[in-house]
């Protein structure tokens, strides 16, 4: 259990401050990133450290809003929620949390990635890949995302983000909480190369569409660690 209460007071001045658009990087009071966002909330300061956060969902929080969105206003609509559940995860152990987004991140973000992958691969290439997301998302464990990522390497010029993807999310699927805070923002990388790889399978000439799929991924990724928050906080 966290030690810092958390209001509905507090919640209102989070959702004030992250408004209707986030930057990418710290920024200024007027346009800001989320974590500077519950920093000023709550704080009164511009910083990226705010009190209430660990620094392992910081760290998750800071890599995906600097993730590939499309827009500074699609950036705060999606950051919104996380925002809100890191709040009062200082000075708890976030061990069972980053093993919980880890699962997560191999069985619905990394799956995404693989996919859009095979869309572009060889029609042998392709199969691999697809048995590959099929296997991350039944199993959800290390060594599926380690498979996929050989997968994905193998076929490097249609896949190399999905094998990032990949990589990522098995260097910290067995998390401890001392290396919490790198393990989350590893979580991070995977999601932001997962973006990129649905983006680069959307119509080349569609800008509007490779858009819209990276923020797609990035959804998910958010989701995972909410949905994780209601499960091991």
């Amino acid at each position: 259990m966290s030690n810092i209460e958390i209001t509905e007071d507090m919640r209102a001045r989070v959702r004030a401050a992250v408004g209707d658009h986030l930057s990418k990087g710290l920024g200024t009071p007027e346009s800001h990133c989320v974590m500077a966002a519950v920093s000023l909330a709550i704080d009164g300061q511009l910083s990226d450290r705010p009190t209430c956060v660990h620094a392992a969902d910081r760290a998750f929080a800071i890599g995906i809003n600097d993730a590939r969105w499309s827009s500074d206003q699609a950036r705060a609509e999606g950051m919104l929620p996380l925002a809100l559940a890191a709040m009062g995860t200082a000075g708890t152990d976030r061990t069972a949390w980053v093993r919980a987004v880890a699962e997560g991140t191999i069985r619905r973000v990394v799956p995404m990635a693989l996919l859009a992958a095979a869309s572009r691969a060889t029609p042998e290439a392709a199969a691999a890949l697809e048995a590959a997301a099929v296997r991350c998302e039944v199993e959800g464990t290390e060594e599926a995302a380690r498979a996929a990522a050989a997968y994905a390497y193998a076929d490097a010029a249609a896949a190399a983000y999905a094998a990032y993807a990949a990589y990522a999310a098995a260097a910290y699927a067995y998390a401890d909480d001392a290396d919490a805070d790198a393990d989350a923002a590893d979580a991070a990388a995977a999601a932001d190369a997962a973006a990129y790889a649905y983006a680069d399978a959307a119509d080349a000439d569609a800008a509007d569409a490779a858009d819209a799929a990276a923020d797609a991924v990035l959804r998910v990724a958010v989701d995972v660690a909410v949905q994780a928050y209601g499960v091991a906080s």
